[in-house]
């Protein structure tokens, strides 16, 4: 009986062994893939701010649109003025030359 009790005992204690050392090997995992979540997620935070940066003078966009418009408004006026001017002087040049070029 006395035998049997330590075969036992020893088939546990191997057992507990194996056990163990596979709950330490997944917590060993555990642990490095909680430290690269770690370093990604810095990695992300850092990415983040930049992206942040970056957006930061989209909301201006509306107001340079705005200013855009008129400026491609006040183009227009300038176009049609200097196109006036020049069919103004081409008149001119050829009322003083006699229609000659």
């Amino acid at each position: 009986m006395e035998t049997a009790i330590v075969v036992v005992w020893w088939v546990a204690l191997i057992l507990a062994l194996i056990l163990t050392l596979w709950i330490l090997k997944l917590v060993t995992l555990i642990v490095r893939t909680e430290r690269d979540i770690l370093q990604l997620a810095q990695t992300t935070l850092t990415a983040a701010g930049g992206i942040e940066k970056n957006t930061a003078l989209i909301s201006k966009l509306e107001t340079t649109k705005a200013v855009a418009g008129k400026i491609l408004g006040a183009s227009l006026a300038i176009e049609s003025s200097t196109s006036s001017i020049a069919k103004k002087l081409r008149s001119v040049g050829e009322a003083l030359t006699g229609g000659r070029s």
